[in-house]
């Protein structure tokens, strides 16, 4: 196949870049239209299903002491305690983990969050972790109808920020993607134009290590020449001049130039950082015949995974990490999904006992143990940890597809923005939103809204709010969509005017 003018663009001493395909100038026919002081890092992990009993996942009742009228509910707050039970450090039945791991200097930097609620029902997501509600399977109206609104998660909102990154000299990957389906972005994230892709991941521990981690002596990191500035008259005279060129394939052509200028600028960063390599191989664990159903695999590979992490942030290499959980955690051989997922709240108790047990295990060895290597002097009187935000949600609340009351766990002041050490229940124990389901009466009511926790995150990490809110919106995303959960009472009694109005503030009792 030989390549025509317009599938490259061409530079000085003949150099040439070849290009994306640009359909409309294709044929002669009309086409449609070091650590940074004071850095902070934002990690998230995002696991799948949910259901988890309120008992089994959250402190005790008691625990909350503290009563504020706030966005039409009466918000309570208590302090944060791990009681001691056999070598582990306990808050719940979920949140349990070895007492080296979970130490009470960690417990105090946490936050355990209940009550914040898609305004919607959102069942098989992904997406809605960080923002991207469209990310769904349409189970539902609400579902189907969210995704003809995708929208970017959060992380890349935080990713070409320049209030998150004021300076790019050390960071090699603007964020780390462990897993697929979660993060998504602008086709060309500088210009926030185009369309919304997902940033394809993978949990390849060593190749993620050497994208974050090259060493100075490296005889493949020699300076390159600037690609970019080679042809960029020429790509802008066929920008501006060729009367051919459809709206969307000028867009496929400034993305494709941005996409080169930022590899350009990740292959110039030279970074002096003393870390161990990475060096466990966690691509043989996912081709093992029996791999699903080994959580002691599962915990072996998210350590791993947690050391890149590691490396990343104390090279300052990037900042930002998201990961996709979709491992389970147990040794159940038959359908999860069906089996457990969809019997969770069966009110015998069975299938709780093989999800909460399941989610222990993936709290210690996913947030936790990631919590505790990152709770260590970072140098300047703070822990990295200290400087951090790292978050895990569910794909669920209470109920499997439930997208209200979904429990945020956070470690992590960010810099001080936050306070820790709290347990906040957000809900309305006035507006019931499920009598229970499958014979199980715990009653689930309505909460704070999932774009109000957004835009802390976001406000935590630095990013102002004229960066991602609407005029009219608080939080994030910046739209408002609210679903009927199959009921007759309209969606603003479930979420009215007083709870989108707060929507813009930091969360009740975590601002410092």
């Amino acid at each position: 196949m030989s390549l025509s003018r317009r599938q490259v663009l061409r530079g000085i001493a003949g150099f040439t870049l070849a290009l994306p395909f640009l359909e409309s100038i294709a044929a002669p026919r009309r086409a449609g239209a070091a650590p940074t002081p004071g850095a902070k890092r934002f990690i998230q992990f995002c696991s799948q299903h949910g259901g988890i009993w309120g008992s089994n996942m959250y402190p005790g009742d008691a625990t909350l002491v503290d009563t504020l009228a706030y966005g039409g509910r009466n918000v309570k707050r208590g302090t944060l305690a791990a009681q001691a039970s056999g070598g582990d450090a306990v808050l719940s039945r979920v949140l349990r983990a070895p007492s080296s791991v979970l130490t009470p200097a960690l417990v105090s930097k946490m936050n355990v969050l209940r009550g914040l609620d898609v305004p919607f029902y959102l069942g098989h997501h992904t997406g809605g972790h960080l923002g991207n509600f469209a990310r769904n399977d349409g189970n539902g109206d609400d579902g189907r109808q969210v995704q003809a609104r995708p929208t970017p998660t959060i992380d890349q909102i935080m990713a070409y920020s320049s209030s998150f990154y004021p300076n790019l000299a050390t960071v090699k990957e603007r964020s780390l993607a462990l897993g697929s389906r979660v993060s998504y972005g602008w086709s060309n994230p500088q210009t926030r134009s185009g369309t919304i892709q997902e940033i394809v991941g993978n949990k390849d521990a060593r190749a993620l290590f050497r994208r974050i981690f090259v060493p100075n002596d490296d005889p493949a990191a020699t300076a390159l020449p600037p690609v970019v500035d080679r042809v960029l008259e020429d790509y802008k005279r066929l920008r501006s001049s060729n009367r051919r060129l459809s709206s969307g394939d000028r867009q496929r052509l400034d993305d494709h130039m941005q996409r080169l200028s930022e590899l350009e600028r990740r292959l110039k960063v030279r970074v002096s950082c003393n870390v161990q390599s990475v060096t466990t191989d966690t691509e043989p664990y996912f081709g093992r015949a029996n791999y699903d159903i080994d959580p002691a695999a599962h915990g072996e590979v998210y350590r791993a995974l947690n050391d890149v992490i590691v490396a990343a942030v104390l090279c300052d290499t990037s900042r930002i990490a998201t990961i996709n959980i979709d491992e389970t955690f147990s040794s159940y051989a038959g359908d999860w999904h069906q089996d457990i997922a969809h019997h969770a709240a069966d009110p015998g108790g069975t299938a709780q006992e093989t999800i909460a047990s399941a989610h222990q295990r993936m709290f210690a060895n996913t947030f936790a143990d990631l919590c505790a290597k990152l709770d260590v002097d970072a140098g300047n009187g703070r822990t990295y940890l200290d400087d951090s935000l790292v978050v895990w949600t569910q794909e669920s609340g209470e109920y499997t597809h439930d997208a209200q009351g979904v429990p945020v766990i956070t470690a992590g002041s960010a810099g001080g923005f936050l306070k820790t050490g709290n347990y906040c229940d957000y809900r309305n124990k006035a507006i019931v939103l499920s009598d229970g389901q499958q014979g199980n009466t715990a009653k689930t009511y309505c909460g704070l809204l999932w774009h109000q926790w957004l835009g802390t995150a976001l406000q935590a990490m630095g990013v102002p709010r004229a960066e991602y809110e609407a005029a009219t919106v608080g939080g994030y995303p910046a739209e408002r969509f609210s679903g009927t959960f199959f009921s007759n009472n309209p969606p603003e009694y479930f979420y009215p005017a007083s709870a989108w109005n707060v929507s813009s503030d930091v969360l009740p009792f975590l601002k410092a």
